[in-house]
């Protein structure tokens, strides 16, 4: 039996500059268009079911995005992929952002079935000999509900859950999963929500957990190929494989200068660390490294020449200024007074006169620092 382990689909995203700062500069235009590319995503993703005879798809959370039903289009167009597949069971688990869950109620879907937050459900299937079973929580899970779990040694079980393991930076409200706790109780296979990348690990001599990851990159802070997770069930045992399915991928690139560089020079760096980026993805380049004081690093004209290239790009500038100082020592400007004034302080060392000689250049030539 096949089924599909998918989270964090976010369906409903807003996809705009006021999304999220990394996306400054994103349209309302594109923004829209990866909005429908994230549930274009979704239906791929069935597509591949259809193709692959998946019985289930495990939903581990945050389908939408939004509490309110802002992009009731979005939701409703969510609701008919579901109904178009009848023969797949989707197991809806809601997480920290599901809270308009009662929006499918009135789509009256039957192959559409929910977990609960007051108990573990299960679902049950190849005759009762594969469980699937679930809780929701809200901000943190009770130490007695790991002990409620009871599982059939004798069954391939599989245990879905949204939350974060510890290692992670606690964000939002989602609650902490204790995986000790889940160790040794006869499970198989982990389905994961909350963490937008892949993630794969052995929990004890019989159990793998696995975050699936979002199928759409949305941000920065979501870069390199999303999908879903495939489980093949055989003979009791769970065979999992990441499956790519994103249609554009977020690229974070960092570029190295160095020294006294012209703008073509700076431009053929950035050439060389992009080419290969497919013109369908979205890109952010961040240049890095020590770069002369009369190197001039122009983030806004560097945007123009590239951004026909790609579906979006981003330049940052994170290079630092090397400033010999030295020369302006004997100056009689503001800059070789500065310097001198630092110079005579007896209490600083000469990694901290360094220091603030560098940044109160770069301040008196009103360079970024």
């Amino acid at each position: 039996m096949k089924i599909i382990h998918c989270a964090d689909i976010h369906a409903d995203s807003a996809m705009s500059s006021s999304f999220s700062k990394e996306l400054r500069g994103f349209s309302k235009e594109k923004g829209e268009m990866r909005r429908e590319e994230i549930v274009d995503a979704f239906s791929r993703m069935i597509d591949f079911a259809n193709k692959n005879e998946v019985k289930v798809v495990i939903i581990a959370g945050d389908l939408f995005d939004t509490r309110a039903s802002l992009q009731k289009t979005i939701k409703k167009r969510i609701a008919y992929i579901i109904s178009q597949n009848p023969h797949i069971d989707f197991l809806y688990l809601r997480g920290n952002h599901d809270e308009d869950s009662e929006f499918f109620i009135e789509d009256n879907l039957p192959n559409l079935k929910l977990f609960s937050k007051n108990e573990w459900k299960t679902y049950s299937y190849d005759d009762g000999k594969i469980q699937i079973v679930g809780r929701e929580f809200n901000s943190s899970i009770p130490v007695a509900a790991y002990n409620e779990l009871n599982l059939d040694v004798s069954k391939t079980n599989i245990v879905v859950m949204h939350g974060q393991v510890a290692g992670y930076v606690a964000k939002d409200d989602a609650p902490v999963i204790s995986l000790p706790k889940l160790a040794n109780q006869n499970i198989d296979y982990i389905a994961l929500g909350h963490i937008h990348e892949y993630r794969r690990e052995v929990l004890d001599h019989r159990c793998v957990w696995c975050y699936s990851g979002c199928l759409e990159g949305r941000g920065f802070d979501e870069c390199g190929e999303k999908g879903f997770v495939l489980l093949n069930v055989e003979e009791g045992r769970v065979e999992e494989s990441f499956v790519p399915n994103s249609y554009r991928i977020i690229h974070d690139v960092s570029v190295r200068l160095e020294g006294e560089m012209d703008y073509n020079q700076i431009l053929h760096a950035i050439e060389k660390e992009v080419e290969d980026i497919p013109s369908k993805d979205i890109v952010q380049v961040k240049l890095v490294g020590e770069i002369s004081e009369n190197t001039d690093v122009e983030t806004d004209s560097y945007t123009k020449v590239f951004e026909s290239r790609f579906f979006y790009i981003k330049l940052k500038n994170n290079c630092e200024s090397k400033i010999d100082y030295e020369k302006y020592e004997n100056d009689v400007s503001l800059k070789g007074e500065f310097v001198r004034l630092v110079k005579q302080q007896e209490k600083l060392s000469d990694s901290q006169k360094t220091r603030i000689i560098m940044t109160g250049i770069k301040a008196l030539a009103g360079r970024n620092f």
